[in-house]
């Protein structure tokens, strides 16, 4: 896994599925958690650019993937540009989402993605 001491974390992107819930594939392991809100960051060259800019909920997460509640059944399908430099497509958290066990009936923490803080 890339050492990556930045906050927040970002992971770049080899696939995105066409399906109502799409599974998000990355280069490395990841560390994405239920609930967490994340956002999208594809180009054109790389298909799929209907998905720049979305934000939803990570609904399931696996070693290198991670479904969202987003659905790309319509979209351009996602694919490596042959030659070119391009910006890689990267996914990037946006909050934590809903806070389990909250007192509260609705509590999100939306912030908290973005504390910069050094881990040694």
């Amino acid at each position: 896994m890339t050492t990556n001491r930045f906050f927040p974390r970002f992971r770049f992107i080899t696939a995105i599925t066409n399906e109502q819930f799409a599974l998000i594939t990355f280069s490395d392991l990841h560390d994405y958690v239920l609930s967490e809100i994340v956002s999208f960051r594809v180009t054109k060259p790389y298909g799929m650019s209907e998905i720049n800019q979305k934000q939803s909920k990570v609904i399931e997460v696996g070693d290198f993937t991670i479904r969202v509640e987003i659905d790309t059944t319509d979209f351009t399908p996602f694919i490596f540009p042959v030659s070119g430099q391009n910006t890689p497509p990267v996914c990037v958290p946006v909050g934590s989402g809903i806070v389990l066990n909250s007192p509260f009936l609705v509590y999100t923490i939306l912030n908290d993605a973005f504390d910069n803080v050094r881990i040694s």
